[in-house]
């Protein structure tokens, strides 16, 4: 009776260890039948509005199953074509991801989707002697003929888009001046751009590439100005450079002359800027 339980728990076991090795053999057989085929991936990092060449891509065989429905699988299919978005390395080549055939990335396509594109003009000094470039940083600086004049921070931390007709951050290693400058703004910023350059002169202002905090601003008039012109500072920086420039010049005090006593009239003091001058008005 012990010899058949062994017997039975033997054979139990060898169907079980049978069923186990069919289904190991038969994955690997249905895994060496699995159908594979041929999809374009990037071989690098390929950013958007790039035009693809042969050097970027690579084939790869994936199975079928894993074939994304949207993929390109003839290189010649993408020939002159260009990117709508960036394609990672090792990633399938996408329809999606591209222009459609013809279309050349203009600036629209450039533009954040919350962001408008405003063009002012520029001069030397308006654009800061030709030094900014697309992709770089800038503020808006107004200044306004009220009465005083006042000059404010309109924007601050606004992408620069375009150079004159240039989307290229690379355009010139050296500084060239242009004559327009385009912007990415909220259609709230744009409106504020094109009012002040209506009602007044604007400059910008490069940013370093890490400034992205915005300052508090009450902005400047010429009444803030007075009091540094006419203090006991101003006048001394002022006559610290006369003298610098020429030492042969007396100061201030010694240029004026004292008053000759025989004669007649009334003396006027006279202040230009920070200047002191004393003529004589006969009665």
């Amino acid at each position: 009776m012990k010899n058949k339980i062994l017997l039975f728990i033997a054979l139990g076991l060898g169907l079980v260890s049978a069923f186990i090795t069919y289904n190991y053999l038969a994955g690997i057989e249905a895994k060496q039948h699995v159908e594979l085929v041929d999809v374009v991936v990037a071989n690098t990092k390929i950013s958007a509005h790039t035009e693809i060449r042969a050097s970027m891509l690579a084939w790869r065989k994936v199975p079928k199953d894993a074939l994304h429905p949207d993929a390109v699988q003839n290189l010649q299919d993408l020939q002159g074509r260009i990117t709508a978005a960036d394609i990672v390395a090792g990633e399938q080549v996408l329809w999606s991801r591209l222009l459609p055939k013809g279309v050349v990335p203009g600036l629209a396509y450039n533009i954040p989707n919350d962001k408008r594109a405003v063009t002012v003009a520029v001069n030397e000094v308006i654009g800061v002697a030709g030094f900014i470039k697309p992709g770089d940083r800038v503020d808006v600086i107004a200044t306004f003929a009220y009465d005083p004049p006042l000059t404010t921070t309109i924007l601050q931390n606004v992408i620069v888009l375009a150079i004159a007709q240039d989307m290229a951050s690379e355009v010139e290693p050296a500084a060239v001046v242009s004559t327009s400058v385009t912007f990415a703004l909220t259609p709230n910023q744009a409106e504020r751009l094109v009012l002040a350059e209506s009602m007044g002169s604007i400059r910008l202002s490069l940013r370093p590439p890490d400034a992205v905090g915005i300052a508090s601003n009450q902005g400047t008039n010429a009444l803030d100005l007075q009091p540094l012109a006419y203090s006991k500072h101003g006048a001394d920086l002022n006559s610290r450079h006369e003298v610098q420039g020429n030492k042969a010049a007396p100061s201030q005090k010694e240029s004026v002359s004292a008053p000759i006593q025989n004669q007649t009239g009334k003396e006027i003091e006279i202040f230009r800027g920070t200047r002191r001058e004393v003529q004589l008005v006969e009665d």
